[in-house]
């Protein structure tokens, strides 16, 4: 209970509030029966969370509802250039995941999802959390890139997905780098502690993710990979607010 308490402690109780809707959306779906891309319900409940994480993003970041009350593209559109990307990212994951959940149609939300990856590396590199200086990360990532690999593409027999995984995990890789090698450089940063906890369970999520779909036996598999994902987007999105 202590640990529960120290975590929340870091958010302010307006962003409980905003952060609300996404740990009732995300609870429900782990309850629910209904499983995505078999049913419509499914896919629906799936995607809530991450859109109750772009109200949060919104809410936190642009104009609406803070400074004005007109509800337009521009007040909706976070001011800072971190927080747009972001939002952009979360924007494209909810497509990303109804491509997923869709039979036939996984390879489009993989691509989908490299782009939700970038959308999170430029995020670091505009906002200017990692200097691109030398960092210990950088040879832990890329034997982990090389490691990590090596061990799920031996799960599919398939070339065509192996040679996809390589590509898929560059951006997996590079923004879980990127996080890390900021939050190295900014050791006190919370906003940089979530987008590093966000980066380290995206990897540990679509890991489980491509195992299950090619039928490796893992306990709990989409559970855990489900609880993951939705702390990836978590993190993400929180990593946008001051926590001064």
């Amino acid at each position: 209970m202590e640990a529960v308490k120290m975590a929340l402690s870091v958010f302010s109780r307006k962003q409980k509030i905003y952060l609300l809707p996404f740990v009732v959306s995300a609870v429900f779906f782990v309850l629910q029966p209904y499983q995505p891309g078999s049913t419509f319900l499914g896919t629906i409940f799936k995607i809530l969370p991450i859109l109750s994480l772009i109200g949060y993003v919104i809410a936190t970041r642009a104009k609406f509802p803070a400074k004005t009350k007109a509800l337009n593209l521009e007040t909706v559109i976070p001011e800072d250039p971190y927080s747009f990307c972001i939002l952009l990212g979360l924007a494209l994951s909810v497509v990303g995941d109804i491509f997923v959940a869709l039979p036939y149609t996984m390879f489009v939300g993989g691509f989908l999802f490299m782009f939700v990856f970038a959308c999170y590396i430029i995020a670091i590199e505009i906002d200017g959390r990692h200097k691109c200086g030398n960092s210990s990360s950088t040879w832990l990532f890329g034997l982990m890139y090389i490691n990590i690999y090596l061990s799920v593409q031996g799960s599919s027999e398939s070339y065509i997905f192996k040679g996809f995984l390589l590509l898929y995990f560059i951006p997996l890789f590079v923004a879980g780098w990127k996080a890390a090698s900021a939050l190295e450089e900014n050791p006190g940063d919370k906003a940089i502690l979530m987008s590093c906890i966000g980066s380290s369970l995206f990897i540990v999520s679509d890991c489980l993710v491509i195992l299950e779909h090619n039928d490796y036996p893992v306990p709990f598999a989409e559970f855990i990979y489900m609880l993951t994902y939705y702390g990836a987007q978590f993190g993400w999105a929180t990593s946008t607010s001051n926590y001064n």
